[in-house]
């Protein structure tokens, strides 16, 4: 298989080895908190996912596209609009397929009853129990946030997740929180054309309008079903006319064309599958080189490793090098100060000096209490500006409806979204910014007298024990030169709030898959032309039914996401809470056990001290190496993203 991530499972292997050393001296150190930090980048090193996110209007053969890019015939086919079913795509040793619901229990279903999940038949014109199948066929697919598929594919093994979202035409839902929510979220998006219905207007809108503000690097343009054009020149025509309408949008497009059924027909065969048709003819398949499915494969698994993989772990990287750093300046260099003070008063200073933990805590937890207050009150606010803009796009969607409403329907439905795409977009954008700004404004007002109180305590934590040749006032005129005036413990949590709508583990990331999916059934030309019973029944022409229908989703829609703001709301608040409540629980153990090793430490013989230096000289040692391997590896991910980039120019 032309797909593999084996430079970035080695390079992640070398990096848990490193990560394991650290342990070893952080548990002989016996720092717990630390211990805890790096535990936690530990686990997202174990945990990381490649999430590849698969869009595309209905009918571009997308099931069959991920179906190939699997090797086994797994997702059903339908080329009805109706099937608004979110699937997420995982390793599984252990085959199993979970639907997820919104309003009960997940449960799991067989292979069988998840390939039945297809659009309903459409209703019979006049038939009332038709109809009525239909539409409880609608609500069933609207009653279920994703479908989890779990499998042992080769594609998914390295921690690839992929996203197969339901089909999108104008004016669906679905759209908004596509470009808001699940492709930011993505390392890959892989937007799937037709090759015999090249860049529709509505998919140049989805690009510009919709797809153009997220990281355009991370889009794949495949251009699927070639194998329908009829020669090689009219493949390299339908590819130049996309990169010709592409270039100014994209810069360097990425695009691919493939033929997927071929691809998935050459698989299954390599797999031992005997292939007929329906009428029980032996299928003859084509060799896989001839779909272009290999260059594409090649293609992606290059991005996720040496630019998506190399950004993650030099992530991890950059936290334990700061890790390491800590550790020896706040923990090594202490005790090595602890080891060589006087012992004159210093158990009576260091009595004087516990009551101002106990005060810290204190002030800690009064000053959290004033940011949830001041945060909910915020919230209030937020929500009627939120729900007047919303509004007002309700209102343009309307607008733009009257003003076109005697021409084709489909050409009002593209008028439409391209009056309020650029107003969601910016919305959405407008609401990250105020909710992290809000946020953080308030946590740092809320903590100025704690930041103060740990700032000086810091400061004189250095002079008890009189440590070194400095006197006290020298010691905290240089440590109050080292600090800026905007210091505060809290920057972990300001970085979380500035990359949550980025990040698929923050507390945004966790509302985003499904979400968006459920209010209502696609606003698309089909939906009118299938449901034609009203029309049928009440004599309403179909531009009288799209202004009611349209009307009818943008008040869905518009519940749909003050619900969905208020989860980001809470959600965020929830944060802030616990990270902020252990920021200050750690910060006073981590005192608190200094303290102790000074007491401890004060109290050793000779013969004693000379081993508990010989300690720290090993750990220190150690603990250099390891930071020197990691800087190591860092480099040679740089050269690595350097070289395949000097390759691809």
């Amino acid at each position: 298989m032309s797909f593999s991530l084996d430079y970035y499972t080695d390079k992640k292997e070398q990096l848990l080895v490193q990560l394991n050393k650290l342990q070893a001296v952080l548990k002989d150190m016996g720092n717990s908190s630390d211990l805890e930090k790096l535990q936690e980048a530990r686990n997202q090193v174990l945990q990381e996912q490649f999430q590849v996110v698969v869009v595309g209007e209905f009918s571009r053969g997308k099931s069959t596209f991920i179906n190939a890019l699997l090797g086994k015939k797994l997702l059903p086919s339908s080329a009805k609009p109706t099937t608004t079913l979110l699937n997420t795509i995982t390793y599984s040793e252990e085959p199993y397929i979970k639907l997820h619901f919104y309003n009960k229990p997940s449960e799991e279903i067989n292979e069988e009853a998840f390939k039945q999940l297809v659009a309903a038949k459409d209703p019979i014109l006049g038939d009332i129990q038709s109809q009525k199948a239909y539409e409880q066929q609608i609500e069933l697919f609207k009653s279920i946030e994703y479908a989890e598929i779990g499998q042992p594919l080769s594609f998914c093994k390295d921690h690839v997740k992929i996203i197969d979202t339901p089909g999108t035409n104008d004016l669906d839902p679905a759209r908004e929180q596509l470009t808001n929510g699940i492709i930011p979220q993505s390392d890959v998006a892989i937007l799937l054309l037709s090759a015999i219905k090249i860049l529709s207007e509505s998919e140049m809108s989805f690009l510009k309008d919709r797809i153009l503000e997220s990281d355009i690097q991370k889009i794949f343009i495949v251009v699927n079903q070639k194998d329908l054009l009829s020669s090689s020149e009219e493949i390299e025509k339908v590819y130049n006319y996309a990169y010709k309408n592409l270039k100014d949008t994209l810069v360097e497009p990425k695009i691919y064309m493939v033929a997927a059924k071929d691809a998935l027909n050459a698989r299954r065969v390599a797999n031992g599958e005997v292939l007929v048709s329906k009428r029980g003819k032996p299928i003859h398949s084509k060799p896989i080189e001839e779909s272009g499915f290999l260059e594409l494969e090649s293609a992606l698994s290059d991005f996720l490793q040496f630019e998506r993989g190399a950004a993650k772990l030099q992530k991890i990287l950059q936290r334990t090098d700061k890790l390491i750093t800590y550790v020896l300046e706040k923990r090594i260099d202490f005790e090595y100060r602890s080891l060589n003070q006087k012992i004159d008063g210093l158990h009576s200073k260091v009595q004087t000096f516990r009551p101002r933990l106990e005060k810290v805590r204190i002030t800690g937890k009064e000053a959290l209490k004033k940011i949830v207050i001041e945060l909910n009150k915020e919230e209030s606010k937020f929500n009627k500006w939120y729900e007047e803009e919303l509004n007002r796009i309700t209102l343009k969607a309307l607008d733009t409806f009257d003003k076109n409403q005697y021409l084709d329907i489909e050409e009002i439905t593209g008028k439409i979204e391209k009056a309020i795409a650029p107003m969601q977009r910016n919305l959405h954008e407008e609401k990250k910014m105020k909710m992290s700004n809000t946020a953080k404004s308030v946590i740092q007002e809320m903590s100025k007298q704690l930041n103060n109180e740990w700032f000086r305590l810091e400061g004189d934590l250095l002079n008890l024990g009189s440590f070194g040749e400095l006197s006290n006032e020298m010691v905290s005129v240089e440590f109050m030169l080292e600090k800026e005036s905007n210091y505060s413990i809290f920057d972990d949590i300001f970085n979380e709030l500035d990359h949550a709508w980025g990040n698929s583990t923050s507390f945004i990331g966790k509302l985003t898959i499904g979400a968006g999916y459920v209010a209502t059934a696609a606003l698309n030309i089909a939906s009118f032309l299938i449901g034609s019973t009203w029309s049928w029944l009440t004599g309403e022409n179909k531009q009288t039914k799209f202004r009611r229908k349209l009307s009818s989703q943008m008040e869905s829609t518009e519940s749909q996401r003050r619900l969905q703001f208020k989860g980001e709301w809470e959600g965020m608040v929830n944060s802030i809470y616990k990270k902020y409540q252990k920021i200050v629980n750690e910060n006073v153990q981590q005192v608190e056990g200094q303290l102790n090793k000074l007491i401890e430490n004060s109290m050793l013989e000779e013969k004693d001290l000379e081993l508990e230096i010989e300690f720290l000289n090993q750990k220190e040692s150690v603990l250099n190496q390891i930071k020197s391997n990691l800087g190591s590896l860092n480099q040679d991910l740089l050269n690595t993203q350097k070289e395949k980039a000097g390759a691809v120019s």
